[in-house]
């Protein structure tokens, strides 16, 4: 697929945020009676599109020091490239990127709250990696509920990618371990491990996440580890507190948004770079196996507003 397809399926996952952002901010700009009335309906706009409040802030900052006299003389267009900077300017300072490292065991671990799709992103970011030829193992290591084994056991059929066996009620960190010494036997490069979905509010519950990272780092050399949260977008700003304590107790290293195609809510990526530091790296817009898109800033960006 080109990267023009792949664009407008970005785009079109994004239709819903994008219809109930761009949209407004062109009426608001129209019926603005001066600058005091347009930054106070930019303001509120923003925080309802989920931007949280500290890019918010930067925003309309950043517009307080414009002459909205020239905004007006150069139409919506002109305000509109302001605005794609600013928010470029937001997301872009650090990497979005998955490196998968030939040279060494990657090991990629989903982490989330119930719901939030970690076992469907475990499978398409298996069944990607399989399409670039990589040799993965994926580790079924939510064992509370047979049903989440048995999804991802399909998936890994669906696509030709080994699993290893795990029994509903086993140790997960034990099975994380089993997983790792396969992939080494059979000189696999990446293992994939699904998390069993917990609130963040449980302190037992993030520390089998914190046990299950430590076997990683004792039991295995020269790897490297991706911790992905997966957060479900159309949960807003609850999403912020969710990622904060996984964050604490984890050190996650970049964001899988879900569910992006079922909601109006897309400034949540801007709300979590700002307010947290920690990449958006994955969006999953859609059902398929292949609605699995890198985040890419300007792709992003435009996607939003245009």
């Amino acid at each position: 697929m080109n990267i023009k397809n792949i664009f407008y399926q970005f785009k079109e996952g994004l239709s819903k945020t994008r219809i109930e952002l761009a949209n407004k901010l062109g009426l608001l700009f129209s019926n603005s009676k001066d600058k005091s009335d347009f930054l106070e309906k930019l303001e509120e706009l923003l925080i309802l599109s989920d931007l949280g409040t500290s890019a918010t802030v930067e925003i309309i900052n950043e517009f307080q020091q414009v002459n909205f006299r020239e905004y007006k003389e150069n139409g919506f267009s002109f305000f509109k490239e302001k605005l794609k900077a600013i928010l470029i300017d937001i997301l872009n300072s650090t990497s979005s990127e998955i490196n998968i490292d030939e040279d060494r065991l990657n090991i990629i671990m989903l982490v989330g709250v119930n719901g939030s799709g970690k076992t469907s992103i475990a499978g398409k970011i298996a069944y990607r990696l399989k399409n670039k030829n990589k040799d993965i193992i994926i580790v079924p290591a939510d064992t509370f509920r047979a049903a989440a084994i048995q999804q991802l056991k399909i998936l890994a059929d669906k696509m030709g990618a080994e699993m290893i066996n795990a029994k509903e009620g086993a140790d997960p960190a034990s099975v994380v371990y089993d997983g790792i010494s396969a992939a080494r036997a059979r000189g696999k490069n990446v293992v994939i491990i699904d998390t069993a979905g917990r609130l963040h509010t449980k302190t037992n519950l993030m520390n089998e996440l914190e046990k299950i990272k430590r076997v990683i780092q004792k039991e295995t050399d020269n790897y490297s580890l991706e911790i992905l949260q997966t957060i479900d977008a159309t949960m807003g700003q609850n999403a912020i507190a969710q990622a904060k304590s996984f964050n604490k107790s984890l050190g996650v290293t970049g964001i899988a948004l879900t569910k992006m195609d079922g909601t109006a809510k897309g400034g949540i990526v801007i709300a979590i770079k700002k307010e947290l530091g920690i990449p958006v790296k994955l969006i999953s817009c859609g059902e398929k196996l292949n609605n699995l898109y890198d985040f890419k800033t300007d792709e992003f960006v435009e996607a939003l507003l245009d």
